[in-house]
């Protein structure tokens, strides 16, 4: 990292407000070869400039072979010009990966901090070098949460921040975890994390943990698990004008996993998502209320409710599974026991879809696997047209331990067995 007076040609052709430059500016220089890690320079400029300063990314790649871990940030300007691209020594990052603080997961990058703009122009990259971990992951015999694969970036405690304009290529596990972040809007983000070499594995694109008024608008997301997943005490999220593609659609949860512990997902509006070739395009995965085993793959038990939220204008292509998906009995692979699918003591209720319209491959609109101890309760359905290619409708309403359903008729009993997908 260097000072600044050098690069102001650089800078002020990249930064449009001049007043930014004012600030005190640190400029990361790459030292180009992935022999040599860019990681310390990189958190050596955020020490230095993070607290009201800019600290700059050129237009070069980074090579990053550590873990950086930077929490201190306060009323700073990231651009991001160039592309972060993270080494494939996966036994390093399996051994040194950093706690995100909720499953047992882990991260690569932690970021956080008090009025952050992070900005990637449309062409700052995050490249995972996903295709190892894909194909790594592909031979072991848990292939769901592997422990120490990490998360590509995590933002911890982010408060009062923007982030847009980010491309994330072939994450490592989880693109983007938030935990503890308060008043986050994350705009026009894109995520490709198909793999080139083997079909990848849990490589969500953002999950939510312990947040509140989040707002993702504008998001691209192709990849082989949730598209966004709201965890364990998310409040207040908004999802908008986004596209989704092959991966299992919007998520709420898993949740219910920590024995005894109440946790809830309130206050979601999504509005004007497209889904093309996803498995769903909303649904719910609860634990059982028996505990088999520990997190991240194990548990159960756990307390609380999802509740209060609206899906609006929901635009599908060739849906793989139920539009509209409760299942109530998640069990993750390596997970012991096989678990009751109809105790579970998290409740969900008071959901709202309005305006679903695309092609599907299946007849279930919805499929509602509920807890005959806590029982869904009011889950509407309003607005559903949903056809397949020949043009006939999908018509099957399955509904179990569902208790006041708005909008539609059931016409049969779901399955009902363990999933961490939805369905079984």
């Amino acid at each position: 990292m260097k000072n600044q007076l050098v690069y102001l040609p650089f800078i002020f052709s990249l930064v449009q407000d001049v007043s930014v430059v004012a600030k005190k500016t640190c400029v990361v220089e790459s030292h180009g070869t992935n022999t040599t890690d860019d990681a310390p320079a990189i958190v050596d400029a955020f020490k230095e400039c993070g607290r009201d300063g800019n600290v700059i990314f050129l237009p070069t790649t980074y090579y990053i072979s550590s873990v950086m871990n930077i929490t201190w940030l306060n009323n700073v300007d990231i651009d991001i010009y160039g592309t972060l691209l993270w080494s494939t020594d996966i036994q390093y990052w399996l051994n040194n990966s950093l706690d995100v603080g909720y499953q047992n997961q882990s991260t690569a990058f932690i970021l956080g901090g008090d009025e952050v703009r992070l900005n990637g122009h449309g062409r700052g990259t995050f490249d995972g070098n996903g295709d190892y971990w894909y194909e790594w992951i592909s031979h072991q015999e848990n292939t769901s949460n592997y422990p120490g694969r990490p998360h590509a970036l995590t933002f911890n405690g982010l408060r009062n921040s923007v982030v847009r304009g980010l491309t994330f290529l072939r994450s490592q596990m989880w693109t983007m975890s938030l935990i503890y972040c308060e008043h986050v809007i994350l705009d026009s983000i894109f995520v490709n994390n198909t793999g080139n070499v083997v079909q990848s594995s849990n490589t969500d694109g953002a999950d939510t943990i312990r947040s509140s008024h989040i707002t993702f608008n504008n998001w691209t997301v192709y990849n082989g698990d949730d598209s966004i997943s709201l965890k364990a005490d998310s409040y207040d999220v908004n999802i908008t004008n986004s596209r989704f593609y092959n991966g299992e659609g919007i998520a709420m949860g898993s949740i219910g996993q920590y024995y005894g512990v109440t946790e809830h997902i309130r206050g979601v509006k999504v509005k004007n998502i497209t889904f093309d070739n996803t498995l769903h395009a909303v649904y719910f995965k609860t634990w059982t209320a028996d505990q088999n085993g520990y997190p991240p793959n194990g548990g159960g038990g756990g307390l609380g409710n999802a509740s209060s939220m609206y899906f609006d204008d929901l635009f599908t292509t060739e849906l793989r599974g139920a539009a509209f998906s409760i299942s109530q009995c998640t069990r993750f692979m390596g997970a012991p026991g096989d678990g009751n699918c109809t105790n579970s003591e998290f409740e969900i209720l008071d959901i709202t879809v309005n305006n679903m319209s695309g092609t599907t491959k299946s007849d279930e609109v919805a499929s509602l696997q509920c807890s005959a101890v806590k029982p869904c309760v009011d889950i509407g359905l309003f607005g559903v047209d949903l056809k397949f290619d020949n043009g006939t409708s999908a018509t099957a309403y399955l509904c179990g331990n569902a208790e006041s359903p708005r909008g539609f008729n059931c016409t049969g009993e779901p399955c009902v067995g363990g999933s961490d997908t939805g369905g079984c």
